[in-house]
């Protein structure tokens, strides 16, 4: 089976360039990891072109090297917001000509499926169309990604009703689609969706982290994952004010940013963020992600927005650390109602010092049946498990009706 893979690229730098830290990439790398080991499928991996990465010396093998995955270079813009409204026909011919018909078509911008599907069809291709999005648009329950004026709901509906399989990330975005569709959709469709509906929910490998172990600091390093941006998406402001008001209560700690985008500069966060510890001041590498990982006593994720969570989330749990989160949607999920270590869910700097400063003081295996729970719970995101739904939603997909 031939299979053409749509990667929707998210993360690049103020150099204009892509970086592979992006957890889109990464996510990528982890599902097909595992289905060319369970398969004999061909994936041909549209990305953008080689010489737009900030972080790729020798090429796309060293995201991955396997005969069964290639990469196609492909024009796309680099901007994660105009990514969704790029469609060239004439570009996506020339990638159908040179490669061949394809069985599936597995889109993860879902705003351009329509687009594709329009084009599969004067084309008389015979491939279904699966379409996944994450980054759920829904300004009708007051999560919206961007201005009103501009709403991605339309699109991501559209391009899931005219996709033959569609794919969300957990069921907290999919009850936030249901819940957005149903003020602004008439619900023959919605239901149309939702009975070709399945949840995908992967996140991290339990194998490729797995092999690591504890690197112990002088102080706890408290972990920030996620990206740093003008739009504070995943409220950095928030947690560099937390930092601000716990290091007048206490000093024995490590602040460390992953910082993948570096669009936030070191310079500031020298500047406004106490006991701060640098790793590298360029995008970390996998190894040097791993490692910090494993180094890490507490992790803060403070999505709101993003019924998921992040990747990372999923990645720092199996790695032992505890995690400050909101008591909202997967954290919750994922963590039970009487997980200690939550701030408030408007992530307020009082309420993140607070769960910092319990957190620096808690040792994990005081509660060893919660910590078992949670990382019971965390293993169904990884991609080892998540794996074989995909596989066989595929196979129910391609089998005769």
């Amino acid at each position: 089976m031939k299979i053409l893979y749509i990667l929707q690229q998210s993360i690049y730098g103020d150099d204009g360039k892509w970086r592979t830290a992006d957890s889109n990439i990464q996510m990528m790398r982890g599902i097909l990891t595992q289905l060319v080991k369970k398969t004999d499928w061909k994936f041909y991996v549209l990305i953008g072109n080689l010489y737009e990465f900030g972080d790729l010396q020798y090429g796309f093998s060293e995201i991955m090297n396997h005969p069964n995955v290639k990469f196609i270079e492909y024009n796309f813009p680099v901007d994660a917001f105009m990514n969704r409204q790029n469609f060239c026909v004439e570009a996506f011919d020339n990638v159908m000509r040179k490669y061949g018909d394809f069985d599936i078509v597995w889109n993860n911008i879902v705003e351009l499926s329509r687009n594709i599907k329009t084009y599969l069809y004067y084309k008389k291709s015979k491939a279904k169309l699966i379409s996944c999005n994450y980054w759920m648009d829904c300004p009708e329950i007051r999560e919206e990604k961007v201005d009103k004026l501009i709403s991605y709901d339309w699109r991501q509906f559209d391009g899931f009703e005219c996709s033959d399989l569609c794919a969300f990330t957990c069921q907290s975005t999919k009850d936030a689609f249901i819940l957005n569709s149903q003020k602004r959709f008439a619900s023959k469709h919605l239901w149309k969706i939702l009975k070709k509906s399945t949840i995908w929910d992967f996140g991290y490998s339990s194998e490729e982290l797995g092999g690591y172990g504890n690197y112990p600091d002088t102080y706890p390093n408290i972990l920030f994952l996620n990206r740093l941006s003008g739009i504070n998406y995943t409220h950095h402001e928030e947690f560099i004010k937390a930092i601000q008001i716990l290091y007048k209560k206490r000093k024995d700690f490590h602040v460390v940013f992953a910082n993948p985008t570096q669009k936030i500069s070191w310079d500031y966060l020298i500047e406004e963020v106490p006991n701060l510890k640098i790793i590298s001041d360029k995008t970390l590498t996998r190894e040097e992600y791993k490692r910090m990982l494993w180094a890490g006593i507490i992790s803060v994720h403070l999505f709101t927005s993003e019924r998921y969570g992040g990747c990372s989330h999923r990645e720092t749990l199996h790695c032992g650390n505890i995690v400050v989160t909101p008591k909202l949607y997967e954290y919750k999920i994922i963590q039970g109602e009487k997980y200690p270590f939550y701030c408030d869910n408007k992530c307020s700097p009082k309420s993140i010092a607070k769960a910092l400063d319990k957190a620096l003081d808690h040792k994990t295996w005081s509660l060893p049946k919660m910590w078992k729970e949670i990382d019971k719970r965390n293993k169904q995101s990884s991609f080892e498990v998540v794996s074989d739904k995909v596989v066989k939603d595929i196979k129910n997909l391609m089998s005769p009706k």
